[in-house]
């Protein structure tokens, strides 16, 4: 992995996009200071996700986008592209090449992008995290990083390691663990708190809404039927997912050998490949081809060498000639070239004379040439003369039109000038009065601000009452809400109401409704009444019993009747009572009744009612002062002499709820009448915000007014005085402009007549001619003379011809005549040498049959051992073609077989997805679990019978089979004591509802006719209340309890059918459609508190367990991060023993954990002595020597636990030739293992480059940017 490429647009001083391709080795980024190479670097940081803008060299983050300059303008966003080659997978994606992109805007939104998806800076951290770059940008040592890193406390100093090992990761996400701790134990506080309290509110709740639960036994049913269903579905499903597993677990075990096959099959095809990639057939064909060369080369050597031999024979059979040249005739010749020049120079002299004929006759021409340019010169200047006056008078005349054209546009632009001038002094004249005079500007802003605060003053009132009237309707809506909620629980359909309802004769209502009680002794009157709260009011007792017999006829349930008339017996309480006890009968006004009910009660308020620091009040005492009495406290304790009752909590009586709806209903009263007035007042100030915003409009447009009219006045007056004064001021000016083109047509007529007059003068004088008439004359005689002179030279010029050719003659000769000596020597020479050659052609002639002969037989050895290779690689080539075939049918069947498993794979994840669909509603609907269900109610596990419930519920279906079956035989009914035969048909099945008409039992009729069979939660008898039916000759049945258990052997059962479990859950859903609700206000709260209080559990079990998988996280991550540490200081101690050395011969120095035993908050110190040095602190090093210890730890850390790159921001700037010699070596070893990117300024840190980069500054203030990749020079001996 490296960085691929950079690309910078808009970031800092890179203006236009800039991309640096990086290649693997060390890149070198060079340029004069100022010049942006820094900005690289900060552009590397920021894409990776750095964070700080200090950090970044500036002071927003604002500050990286390009700012512009004097002559470019700001850019609108910064952003940066990062390419990473990912080839060989250490980043954690699934792609070979990664760009990480970066964007910033100017209004401060940001961007981040993986491979062109949007995506978060956490993406992005967790993406490098685990190649060891993280937050602390350990990798990029830039500029004043390494005293940085020097002076870093011990706990900095690990973070670089941490870092470089990859632990801030579980750093991170152990400090996100323990914030989510911290928060989640005040969530489990609250939580502890809150269950508590609601289960403290289930139980009185849970009895309230006792009797509106009569359908459990129904929803039993239903529950264990569905239950059944769903774990049939469980076992069903699990037992097709094994099978799948089955099935899926033969097929991967068929494809494991099929790959393994199909692995020794590819094994073979390499095999056979790699035994056809050898070349002994080319070899072989090589060698025949050599041969059959030598071959031809022998033969061609055997006709050579006949060929030679013959013409050696011929050679030496040729005659020898004698010389052809003597030394007589050479010097015949020699003498011959001397008389000739001779001659010559005699015909030299003659050509003199002939020289100095010519010259006479050019001097004379040329004399008469210069008398004819002379007189052309004065012709020429006389033309030139007469030229210049004549456009000198065109001058004059058009400059004097043009002058004169000036003047008249002046004339009439100063005729225009005059006319504005008039026309603005009448328009200023024309604006009349400034507006502004006579009116007050300060009193206009004084009304307005007056204004503007009265209005601010009414928006804050009727802010305010709009407030308070939102306030009182919310806390209005509430009470309402109250009242009704209330009024639904007093309003209770019970068998005391039905006979209300009924408006029998003497019923005056509720005992409760007759009473008036002192606030706050409610609940201690109710716990007094001892359930006669809800009791009728009857007139009398006749009207009363009365009251008795219509309930018990018309079948609407146990009353409580009070006779109003009641006669009252003499009270049993003392007369002086003990401090805190009050009589019940001075707190309650009602019928003469409640003086019978209550005469022996007292009213005591305890230590519990009256606070803490109250006196505590002795019960025993109020008992042995009244020992008749029933002492009820506050609280809603009851005290008799042999009876007490108290505790927990109390089911809320009418009397308490018609108090606390009474108190609501006078609260909401008020509180009405108190919106009433709120919504008068909030209207009032509504009213007094609009006329208040309206003098504030009236003044401020009036303020506009007055402001737009003085504008205008100003803006008018200023403008037409404006042009007056301009068209004044043009006037004067063009009145000077045309005196002064006045003044210059007079002087364009005086120039113009002095050069008409000039021009006269000179044409008046006479023009010069020029005179050739002789220079014919002297042309001929000149022409004459050179003919003479050239006639004279040729004649010259032969004779000296002939001279040379005769001495090249005699030297000719002179040669010849040597050649012919030198030839006679050569042909004895050659004669010698004919003769060895004859001698060796001879030898090769008879050589060359032998070695013919060989080259021959070898050649046919050759051919044969060259059919033999052929054949053999035709045999490999057919094995090949047959492993081909066989590799691809096993590839064929491994692809079908895998085809098969992903299949299978589909099916069981299908099936697992409807096990946990199952699960899911098993969970949701029944609370069960997976072993639970399966266990409790399996198929496997046997049915229960539904009968077995209440016992008066199987008395009732056993009278209704005898009544069925005497009506079926036309019998009466039989008598006590008698048994009839009952048909099983004609019993009600389990779960069926029976109607009211039909029972004898004391059962509250449903909404739809039907009895309501209902069972508390989580029990799986019926709860009925005062039924008083018998078996048939049997006894009084018991009292039924709620919490009876049943014997588990006393169960019947029946085998698990699906079908009919399917029937008996569609029959229990029809039931339970059927079944009508009761008092549904408290069902609904108690089912609303106690799901409430289900999903607070279940939140608390999960926090509990999240808290403790947080821990076990917490547990796991510290012991991974120790193992880590631990690894990586080891290691970068070695390597820190290793660099340390090469950066400081002769010294010493080393790294020490501050705290070994705790290996997970140590620090790190540094030690570092160099060479003849005694230096106890850091501080204490020179600059280079500080440089070099920060990069000695730093390159133990790179060398243990290396990352991909490392970018180096003038690490080297403090270091002098010697040290920069060894960081060198030290670059030289990091560069085998990691990229480098170093920012430099010395040269011989561009020498070790594999790439330059030139950063400059343009004259616009960008940066520009030049690259060149350095080719390595390899050493001599290493080249081929």
């Amino acid at each position: 992995m490296y960085l691929k490429s950079l690309t910078i647009k808009g970031f800092k001083s890179f203006a236009q996009p800039t991309t640096f391709a990086f290649e693997p080795g060390v890149t070198c980024i060079v340029g004069p200071n100022g010049s942006g190479k820094s900005n690289v670097v900060d552009a590397l940081a920021w894409v990776m996700g750095e964070q700080g803008a200090k950090t970044l060299r500036g002071g927003k983050m604002e500050d990286v986008i390009f700012a512009g300059t004097s002559t470019r303008g700001p850019l609108g966003r910064a952003q940066v592209l990062l390419t990473i080659d990912n080839t060989d997978g250490l980043l954690p994606i699934d792609y070979s090449e990664v760009t990480i992109a970066r964007t910033l805007f100017r209004n401060g939104g940001s961007e981040y992008a993986i491979n062109g998806e949007n995506c978060r800076l956490l993406d992005v951290q967790e993406l490098l995290s685990d190649t060891g770059l993280g937050r602390e940008m350990h990798v990029i040592v830039g500029q004043g990083q390494l005293d940085k890193v020097l002076h870093a406390t011990p706990e900095d100093r690990r973070g670089f390691i941490e870092e470089a090992a990859g632990i801030l990761k579980h750093r991170r996400r152990k400090e996100k663990t323990l914030r989510k701790l911290d928060a989640m134990q005040t969530n489990l506080t609250r939580l502890s708190d809150l269950a508590g309290e609601i289960r403290r509110q289930l139980k009185p709740l849970g009895r309230q809404a006792e009797v509106a639960r009569k359908a459990q036994s129904v929803a039993a049913v239903a529950r264990d039927a569905k239950a059944r269903i769903l774990a049939d579905d469980v076992v069903r499903l699990r037992r097709e997912l094994h099978d799948h597993q089955e099935v899926e677990a033969g097929r991967k075990s068929e494809r494991i050998v099929l790959t393994e096959r199909l692995d020794q099959t590819r094994v073979r095809q390499q095999h056979v490949e790699q035994s056809m990639v050898g070349d002994d057939v080319d070899r072989a064909r090589t060698v025949v081809h050599r041969l059959e060369s030598v071959q031809e080369r022998l033969r061609g050597l055997s006709s050579l060498a006949n060929q030679r031999l013959m013409f050696l024979a011929q050679q030496a059979d040729a005659p020898q000639q004698g010389p052809s040249i003597t030394p007589e005739r050479v010097a015949g010749v020699r003498a011959e070239a001397d008389r000739l020049a001779a001659r010559a120079d005699e015909m030299q002299g003659g050509s003199a004379e002939t020289a100095r004929a010519v010259q006479a006759a050019r001097d004379a021409l040329d004399a008469l040439d210069e008398r004819i340019a002379a007189q052309a010169a004065r012709v020429s200047q006389h033309d030139l003369e007469a030229q210049r006056l004549a456009n000198a008078v065109d001058v004059a005349r058009s400059k004097r039109g043009s002058t004169v054209a000036d003047r008249e546009r002046r004339g009439r632009a100063l005729a225009e000038a005059g006319e504005r001038a008039e026309r603005a002094t009448a328009a200023l004249a024309e604006l009349g009065a400034d507006p502004s005079e006579g009116v007050d500007d300060e009193a206009l802003a004084a009304t307005l601000q007056a204004a503007r605060a009265q209005l601010e003053t009414a928006q804050a009132t009727r802010d305010e009452q709009r407030d308070r009237l939102h306030a009182l309707e919310r806390e209005r809506d509430a009470l309402d809400a109250r009242v009704a909620a209330l009024g639904m629980s007093i309003d209770v359909r019970d068998g005391s109401q039905a006979l209300i309802d009924a408006g029998r004769a003497g019923i005056v209502g509720r005992l409760a409704d007759a009473l008036t009680v002192t606030p706050g002794f409610e609940g201690a009157v109710a716990v007094a009444l001892d359930g006669l709260a809800d009791a009728v009011l009857a007139d009398d007792r006749a009207v009363a019993l009365d009251a008795v017999d219509h309930a018990r006829s018309a079948d609407i349930g146990r009353i409580d009747v009070v006779v109003a008339d009641a006669e009252v017996a003499p009270t049993d309480l003392p007369d002086t009572l003990p401090a805190g006890v009050r009589r019940a009968l001075d707190l309650v006004q009602g019928p003469p009744a409640i003086a019978a009910i209550l005469r022996n009660t007292l009213i005591a308020e305890t230590a519990d009612d009256q606070g803490a620091n109250a006196d505590t009040l002795d019960l025993e005492a109020v008992l042995a002062a009244a020992p008749h009495a029933t002492v009820v406290t506050r609280s809603g304790d009851l005290v008799r002499a042999v009876r007490v009752t108290g505790g927990g909590e109390r089911v809320t009586s009418r009397i308490e709820l018609v108090a606390e709806r009474d108190d609501a209903v006078t609260r909401r009263d008020a509180i009405r009448a108190d919106a009433e007035d709120a919504a008068t007042g909030l209207q009032a100030a509504r009213t007094a915000v609009e006329d208040a915003r309206r003098r504030a409009d009236e003044a401020d447009a009036a303020s506009r007014a007055h402001a737009k009219a003085t504008a205008e006045y100003d803006r008018a007056s200023a403008s037409t005085r404006a042009k007056a004064e301009n068209a004044a001021a043009e006037v004067e000016r063009l009145r000077a402009a045309l005196a002064e083109t006045d003044g210059a047509v007079e002087v364009v007529d005086a120039a113009l007549e002095e050069a008409e007059a000039a021009l006269r003068a000179f044409t008046e004088q006479e023009r010069p001619v020029v005179d050739a008439s002789e220079r014919p004359g002297l042309q001929d005689a000149l022409e004459a003379a050179r003919a003479a002179e050239v006639e004279q030279r040729i004649q010259v010029q032969t004779v000296r011809e002939r001279v040379r050719a005769e001495r090249h003659r005699a030297d000719q000769l002179e040669r010849q005549l040597e050649a012919e000596r030198a030839a006679a020597e050569e042909a004895a020479r050659r004669a010698v040498i004919r003769r060895g050659q004859i001698e060796t052609a001879e030898a090769v002639l008879a050589d060359l049959p032998g070695v013919l002969g060989a080259v021959d037989r070898s050649l046919a050895e050759a051919r044969v051992q060259l059919a033999t290779e052929d054949s053999e690689r035709s045999k490999r080539n057919t094995e090949l073609q047959a492993i081909r075939n066989e590799e691809r049918e096993l590839r064929d069947r491994l692809q079908t077989i895998t085809d098969g498993v992903h299949s299978l794979e589909m099916q069981i994840y299908e099936k697992k997805l409807h096990v946990s669909g199952v699960l899911d509603r098993a969970l949701s609907d029944l609370g069960l679990t997976e072993a639970v269900l399966v266990t409790e109610y399996g198929p496997t596990v046997p049915v229960p019978v539904d009968v077995l419930v209440d016992p008066r519920v199987l008395a009732r279906k056993h009278r209704d089979a005898e009544r069925a079956a005497a009506a079926s035989a036309g019998l009466d009914e039989p008598a006590d004591g008698d048994t009839v035969p009952v048909d099983s048909d004609t019993v009600p099945a389990a779960g069926d509802t029976v109607p009211v008409d039909d029972a004898d039992t004391d059962i509250a009729p449903g909404d739809d006719g039907t009895a309501d069979l209902d069972t508390s939660p989580g029990d799986d008898t019926v709860a009925l209340v005062d039924a008083e039916s018998t078996l048939p000759g049997g006894p009084a049945l018991p009292e039924f309890d709620v919490t009876d258990e049943v014997d588990p052997d006393d169960v019947e059962t029946v085998p698990y059918v699906r079908a009919e479990q399917e029937r008996r859950l569609q029959a229990a859903e029809r039931d339970l459609g059927r079944l009508g609700k009761v008092n549904p206000l408290a069902l609904e709260e108690f089912q609303a508190l106690e799901q409430r209080h289900a999903f607070l559990a279940e939140q608390l079990e999960d926090l509990q367990k999240t808290r403790t998988d947080l821990m076990t996280i917490i547990d796991e991550l510290d012991t991974k991060m120790q193992t880590i540490f631990e690894s990586a200081f080891n290691d970068t101690k070695d390597a820190f023993d290793v660099i340390f050395p090469i950066l400081f011969p002769g010294g010493s120095g080393s790294i020490n954990l501050t705290d070994p035993t705790d290996l997970l908050g140590t620090g790190i110190d540094v030690q570092v002595k160099p060479a003849g040095k005694k230096i106890d602190r850091l501080t204490l090093l020179s600059g280079g020597e500080r440089s070099l210890a920060a990069v000695a730890l730093l390159v133990a850390i790179f060398t243990a636990r290396p990352s991909p790159f490392y970018i180096m921001d003038e690490v080297e700037a403090a270091l002098d030739d010697a040290n920069l010699g060894r960081l060198l070596t030290v670059f030289e070893r990091l560069r085998e293992s990691s990229q480098l990117i170093v920012i430099t300024h010395q040269k011989r840190t561009m020498e070790i480059a594999d790439a330059l980069y030139g950063v400059s500054m343009r004259q616009d203030g960008v940066s520009a940017v030049v690259g060149q990749r350095v080719q390595k020079r390899e050493p001599a001996d290493a080249v081929a």
